[in-house]
């Protein structure tokens, strides 16, 4: 039955503390790297957020949906509404220190699940570890800049123990160029094969696009290695050197895929995206998007 909401001003509360679990820097002062990490991103305002969630909410065909998110505003600069909570299952499970920041869009939650059931149908017994989305409604908290509207999220990497034998270790763990990581005085290797699973299967949704996949430069090479190997489809790995990116002044996210979302048709004109835009990626009422890959980009 149609129905129509009118937004009101919530009050934003900073949150302070520690991050359990969270990405380390393999080298320098993690609390300075966080900083550096924090200046890269746009701070709004107090009445630029208020500003924000006071903007009315159109009526869609998801207001007719079981959970009718909103993302409202940048990534960056926005808050959202309506969010959908992921939840632990067979083939996915959110870590320690994320449990209070598992919210985001419709779409994103089940992309994530799409993927993590992709991944493990696959790889039997793979189960994929979600840090990061969003709070509730939306909005700043510590240490991001960003993951303000539900369309952000931090994914764990899948990884292999020192006798190249899958594990499902539900930590953050930091990897170094050679795909070795340490946690706890245990040795881990990157697993190639599950990751690039796992960024195919981000790649493939039929519905919905991921415009960035974070990730370090020594990765993404291991990714798509992987992906020559194993005779991926040309329009997949030309996706995959545009999506996958090491951030130039942020922290080089070796502990995890960084994944944020294109807007949702259902959600324009009050959710906003910046570039890239890619040639693949629909944008309704707006000008086609020009691809911007170049020969020999990586």
């Amino acid at each position: 039955m149609p129905w129509v909401c009118a937004l009101t001003a919530m009050s934003l509360v900073w949150l302070s503390g520690t991050f359990a679990l969270a990405e380390l820097p393999m080298t320098g002062d993690p609390v300075l790297r966080e900083a550096q990490h924090a200046e890269t991103h746009a701070e709004p305002s107090d009445e630029d957020l208020e500003r924000i969630s006071r903007m009315p909410r159109r009526i869609s065909p998801s207001d007719l949906e079981p959970n009718p998110s909103v993302s409202v505003g940048y990534p960056n600069r926005g808050l959202l509404r309506f969010g959908m909570r992921i939840n632990d299952e067979r083939d996915l499970s959110v870590k320690v220190g994320s449990l209070n920041t598992r919210h985001g869009t419709g779409e994103l939650v089940r992309l994530i699940e799409y993927a993590a059931h992709e991944v493990a149908f696959r790889y039997p017994r793979s189960r994929l570890t979600v840090g990061d989305l969003s709070r509730p409604g939306g909005g700043r908290f510590v240490p991001h800049k960003s993951h303000q509207s539900g369309r952000d999220v931090d994914l764990g990497f899948y990884m292999l123990d020192r006798r190249s034998t899958p594990v499902n270790n539900h930590v953050f763990i930091p990897f170094n160029n050679k795909g070795i990581g340490r946690q706890w005085g245990a040795i881990y290797k990157l697993d190639a094969a599950r990751n690039w699973a796992l960024v195919e299967s981000l790649l493939s949704h039929p519905t919905t696009d991921v415009q960035h996949i974070f990730v370090t430069n020594a990765a993404k090479r291991a990714l798509l290695r992987q992906a020559v190997k194993e005779r991926a489809h040309p329009e997949l790995i030309m996706r995959a050197k545009r999506v996958l990116s090491q951030p130039r002044h942020d922290a080089p996210h070796r502990s995890h895929f960084h994944v944020r979302t294109y807007c949702s048709d259902d959600d324009r004109p009050m959710c906003k995206d910046r570039p890239p835009f890619y040639a693949w990626h629909e944008r309704p009422s707006q000008a086609p998007a020009v691809s911007t890959l170049q020969p020999n980009d990586s």
